[in-house]
């Protein structure tokens, strides 16, 4: 398969001096929800600044990005021995369902009921 040729982005595509889209606004605003929630000694490492341009969120948008994908912020890991309590066992097929499988497919509800009208019932020998 050949490769994809994609353009490089014009030099206008980013301008320090243009306001914020709404999709970067709305970027920043989920990091700053995010920014909340950390401790304060990583709080502080993150730059406090008003964020009204292109270039303002990106001064802010990259330190937030390397933080949250740091180690430091990884998933506590669980000690062994909960780890190997919480291991599944390995699941095998029930002979319940291969059984099942290949019984034959049951006749139609209706014909087992023959005494039980369709619904909507005949028009035969009603009155009008």
């Amino acid at each position: 398969m050949e490769p994809i040729r994609v353009p490089a982005p014009p030099k206008s595509a980013f301008n320090k001096h243009r306001p914020v889209s709404d999709l970067i606004r709305k970027q920043v605003n989920h990091f700053k929800h995010l920014e909340h929630k950390l401790p304060e000694h990583l709080r502080s490492t993150i730059p406090q600044h008003h964020i009204a341009t292109e270039d303002d969120a990106a001064r802010y948008i990259a330190p937030m990005t390397e933080l949250l994908l740091s180690h430091s912020l990884a998933a506590p890991q669980p000690s062994p021995a909960v780890n190997t309590a919480l291991k599944k066992a390995p699941t095998r097929a029930s002979p319940a369902l291969s059984l099942a499988a290949a019984a034959a497919p049951r006749s139609s509800s209706r014909s087992s009921n023959p005494g039980k009208k369709a619904p909507g019932g005949s028009r035969k020998g009603k009155k009008k």
